[in-house]
This record gives structure tokens, sequence and C-alpha cells, in this order.
């Protein structure tokens, strides 16, 4: 199973999203098929570092803007958009590690 538990994880799973969005995630030999990476559960993870990376109240507002761009990932990767995607969780990655 896939955690995100610790800033430097949700670095590490940024990669790996990076690398196997939307639909190229690696099978798991040792998960049954319903514990396998999907988009959805990839971006109900990066949610969570979202709260990680950022749990004190005065975030809130941080918070919401690095969801609305995991909304607007997840939209494009839907719509087949990889690139744009892409880019987007970039954003998402400069925006948690670079700006304050």
């Amino acid at each position: 199973m896939f955690a995100v538990e610790t800033v430097d994880d949700l670095w590490n799973f940024i990669a790996y999203v990076l690398g196997g969005a939307p639909n190229y995630f690696p099978k798991e030999d040792y998960l049954s098929d319903d514990d396998q990476m999907t988009l959805e559960k990839s971006m109900t993870l990066l949610r969570r570092g979202v709260e990680i990376a950022y749990p004190e109240a005065e975030f809130s507002q941080k918070r919401a803007q690095l969801n609305q761009l995991l909304d607007k990932c997840y939209l494009e990767y839907k719509k087949g958009d990889e690139i744009k995607a892409g880019h987007l969780l970039n954003e998402f990655q400069d925006k948690i590690f670079k700006e304050t």
C-alpha cells in the first residue's frame, strides 16, 4: 500500500505521480488489483500531503490554493492533456516546496 506521511514522502510521491499518471503507474505484484495505484488514489494522497505540509490553521488559504491546483491537474489528466497536467503538478510541487 502507498503512504504519504511526511514531507519527504510527499516529495517522492510527486515524482512517482509525474512518472505514472494518469495510466502508467507500475503494477505492483504484491498488491491486489483493488490496491494498485490509480489517478484517483494518487490525487487523494497528494491532498493528504498538502495537509501534512501545511497543517496549521493559518495556512488554510495556502491549502485551498494547492488543492485547486490538484483539481485542475486532475481535470487535465482526465481530458487527456498529460503535458498540461504535468505542468500543473510541477507548479503544485513548486508552491509546496519553494514558495511561502
